[in-house]
């Protein structure tokens, strides 16, 4: 029986994790809408996923990790519609979306997150909606207008269940005569009819396209099967988004969907809600040009992933520090030990690490396993597996620790024109070296000044130099 413990959105409580078939796990990640580039939501979103297949990896699952990508909707349309004319619409639609979409592997891979094995698109995946959608019309769970095909939550006896919302109350809440031909306002649309000018696949009701909703099923369902493992998303999703999916995917196929519903947190803005209409969305891209994507990834881990999490200046500070504390330890201990993965890692750290993860994922607590390992580090731990363990804990979340520690040889002086460098803006590492093994040279010479200038040069470049009790020196930068 595993140890794991996973949060279920569906029962609203930790469950231990009992895979479908022994060994493997099925999971399925809501996707982006490639309309524009990714922001802070979806970097959080996607890590918290990356850690969580890592660490089932870690564990010796397979993991068979399916996510799609939502190529048509509205805001994709009205985007394509400002393309340069010449194209038909689904042309167009298709360039806007590629485009978006290599942006979106572009910053996934900045941040360290691991591909999945499928990436289906909506648009590829349209024949199995419309079977889906006829199944749900021939069971009598839809209902068509005209070229619109709707669900009906009413006939889904549990809808509201994952979300833990009452049907009346919805009735109650719901906007009235946004779409007269519905039967109901809480009704969805399987199928829309296209609008003159729009992108339209042919279909038995007509052209037209699939709603936002039916793509997940239809895709989770080809690539996963009727009942699989985990269906992750952000918690903006659990209504309406999953409880529709659960509904259409239920009542079509007569199976359970998502054994275990998992939900990541919200991003703030300096404790305010992350939202277009406030102007206070950041793209990924443009936070990368400030910020190491290194040290997002390390922001987003240091909180578990089922908490909001604030982003602001102040907390990317302090996690830029804590991820330069465990690349301090992590160069020491290459310095001590030599290469990670000679000894077996410390068997208590490693217990540790894994109470933590095995308790709903808790990055946190597993980070804080890695600070405990690196403080006996540089606090002079002469046990290598200690070492160890800080290594395989921080690659298991998928943190790449730098050894921002640089041994000064003496050979690397030769021939540096010292003033020249002192006097440029910026230095190569082969740079920043030749002056650290020129300090050297001024200090044996007791030239104090010398060396004086040229550590204070290194210090303004972010450059710590030490002077080891042997005699060497030792350079300290990223």
């Amino acid at each position: 029986m595993s140890d794991l413990k996973v949060y279920n959105t569906a029962t609203r409580r930790k469950e231990t994790f009992v895979p479908l078939v022994e060994g493997e796990v099925r999971m399925y990640v809501c996707g982006v809408t490639v309309y524009d580039f990714c922001h802070l939501g979806h970097g959080r979103c996607y890590t918290a996923f990356d850690a969580i297949r890592r660490y089932l990896e870690y564990l010796g699952y397979r993991v068979i990790h399916i996510q799609n990508i939502t190529d048509v909707d509205d805001k994709l349309i009205k985007k394509a519609a400002a393309e340069p004319a010449g194209e038909d619409m689904r042309s167009k639609l298709a360039a806007v979306a590629e485009r978006y979409a290599k942006a979106y592997f572009e910053d996934m891979d900045r941040l360290n997150v691991l591909r999945a094995q499928q990436y289906p698109r909506a648009t590829q995946n349209i024949p199995g909606m419309i079977e889906i959608i006829s199944d749900l019309l021939e069971k009598g769970y839809a209902y068509r207008r005209g070229g619109n095909v709707y669900f009906e939550v009413a006939r889904f006896a549990s809808y509201g269940k994952l979300s833990g919302r009452n049907l009346e109350e919805l009735k109650a809440g719901a906007r009235v005569g946004v779409e007269e031909e519905k039967k109901s306002p809480l009704d969805f649309a399987l199928w829309k009819s296209s609008s003159e000018g729009e992108p339209a696949w042919e279909s038995p009701w007509g052209p037209g396209r699939p709603g936002w909703h039916i793509e997940c099923s239809a895709m989770s369902i080809r690539y996963l099967g009727p009942t699989f493992d985990i269906h992750g998303g952000g918690q903006d999703l659990i209504f309406p988004h999953h409880e529709n999916e659960v509904a259409q995917s239920e009542a079509a196929t007569g199976h359970p969907f998502a054994r275990y519903w998992v939900h990541n947190g919200f991003v703030t803005i300096n404790e305010e809600k992350m939202s277009k209409s406030l102007g206070n969305v950041s793209n990924l891209r443009d936070l990368f040009s400030s910020h190491p994507p290194r040290v997002l990834r390390f922001f987003f881990l240091g909180q578990h992933y089922r908490s909001p999490v604030d982003f602001g200046e102040e907390s990317l500070k302090e996690a830029a520090a804590g991820l330069r504390r465990l690349d301090e330890a992590y160069g020491r201990g290459i310095d001590r030990f030599g290469k990670e993965g000679e000894t077996p890692p410390s068997a208590e750290l490693l217990r540790n690490f894994e109470e933590a993860m095995n308790d709903d994922f808790n990055t946190a607590a597993a980070l804080a396993v890695a600070f405990r390992a690196a403080n006996l580090i540089n606090s002079g731990s002469e046990d290598p597996g200690v070492f160890a363990a800080l290594a395989l804990i921080c690659r298991t979340l998928g943190v790449d620790l730098i050894n921002p520690r640089h041994r000064v040889e003496d050979k690397t002086a030769d021939e540096v024109d010292v003033s020249a460098l002192l006097n440029k803006e910026s230095l190569s590492e082969d740079e920043i070296l030749a002056l650290a093994a020129a300090r050297r040279r001024f200090r044996a010479a007791k030239d104090w000044t010398g060396a004086d200038r040229i550590r204070d040069r290194l210090v303004q470049l972010g450059v710590e130099v030490r002077d080891n009790p042997d005699g060497s020196s030792t350079v300290v930068y990223y």
